[in-house]
């Protein structure tokens, strides 16, 4: 996992998390790069950039592009319409590339990064500061026929005209990280003033004497909260040294809930870092987010676990307050 500790302009933030979910932490990036096209001319050229961690074959997901400038200037607001393409294993046959599978189509909604203050909400897309709406267009239930790389064909319609760009991803066979279906794992996550455990290693935002900002969220053990038969929430995040900056927003977002859903539901937060400067995560966040296989922990995530134990639904690099309301909502039967 790459550390970023420079501030970015906000313009940038969503380039520098979507560019940087794509690599391995080595500095070398993953095949495809899934960075658009190669070469777009003009300053208000459009580039397409997926930001999912995780996409499996055969299973109805929610699918994240961002949408950026030649500029940096963001696509922000509305609806995007995605083209899917079969692109192939990768393998190759020596007789050159086969030519694409057209596959599912979606609409995509435009998610805020949670905490941005946003005077205005247009009712379709803008190209804008990331001042003024930084985000990412989420299309939900997508379902990839069959693992190897895809491309996706990204169209929004800005000032009457259609503007369009493309990238490559890539799709595995399973999911890596635990996903829903799945038995939720019982971590036995740091709490504050546990003996021999720093205090960063609770939380990377907590003061020396071990206080913490989202006391909501340190209550219970994740084993704790799954014993007790209440739905649970789970943000692994790391908030001040996230790589895309946007662990902060969501774990402050995931607070908000506790506050209004704390008696019925419980909510827990996993700091990604044992010792941020050895580089040694911690052991309750490596079981969510770096288990054998994974190329490399990316964050943040957040899980909604049933009272069943099982991964309802899972949310990976961005997710908006609307979209974490929903999820507690539904958990909840409200």
């Amino acid at each position: 996992m790459r550390r970023l500790l420079i501030a970015l302009p906000l313009a940038g933030l969503l380039l520098a998390a979507v560019i940087l979910s794509l690599d391995g932490g080595d500095g070398r990036q993953r095949q495809p790069s899934g960075s658009g096209e190669a070469v777009r001319q003009g300053a208000d050229a459009l580039n397409a950039l997926v930001a999912s961690y995780d996409l499996a074959a055969d299973r109805p997901q929610r699918f994240l592009v961002g949408l950026v400038t030649n500029d940096q200037q963001l696509v922000s607001f509305g609806e995007a319409r995605l083209s899917f393409a079969y692109l192939g294993d990768g393998q190759g046959d020596g007789q050159g590339a086969p030519p694409p599978e057209p596959g599912p189509e979606a609409i995509a909604a435009w998610q805020p990064i949670p905490g941005q203050d946003l005077a205005e909400v247009p009712d379709g897309p803008r190209v804008v500061s990331g001042s003024q709406g930084t985000g990412v267009y989420a299309a939900r239930d997508v379902t990839f026929a069959r693992p190897g790389f895809w491309q996706v064909d990204v169209a929004v319609d800005v000032d009457g005209h259609t503007k369009r760009a493309e990238a490559a991803f890539q799709v595995h066979p399973e999911p890596v990280i635990v996903a829903p279906g799945d038995a939720a794992p019982r971590s036995e996550n740091h709490l504050p003033g546990a003996q021999g455990v720093p205090v960063k290693a609770v939380d990377s935002r907590a003061e020396p004497d071990g206080a913490v900002p989202d006391p909501e969220l340190h209550q219970l053990t994740v084993a704790e909260a799954l014993a007790s038969g209440k739905p649970t929430m789970v943000v692994v995040s790391t908030p001040v040294y996230c790589v895309s900056r946007f662990c902060g927003p969501i774990t402050d977002a995931v607070q908000e809930l506790a506050r209004r859903h704390g008696e019925v539901m419980n909510f827990v937060h996993i700091e990604v870092w044992k010792d941020f400067e050895a580089n040694v995560l911690n052991e309750a966040a490596a079981e969510w987010i770096y288990p054998p296989g994974a190329d490399d922990a990316v964050e943040p995530w957040v899980w909604v676990v049933g009272s069943d134990g099982l991964i309802l639904e899972r949310f990976d690099n961005v997710a908006s307050e609307a979209e974490l309301t929903a999820a507690v909502e539904a958990a909840i039967g409200a």
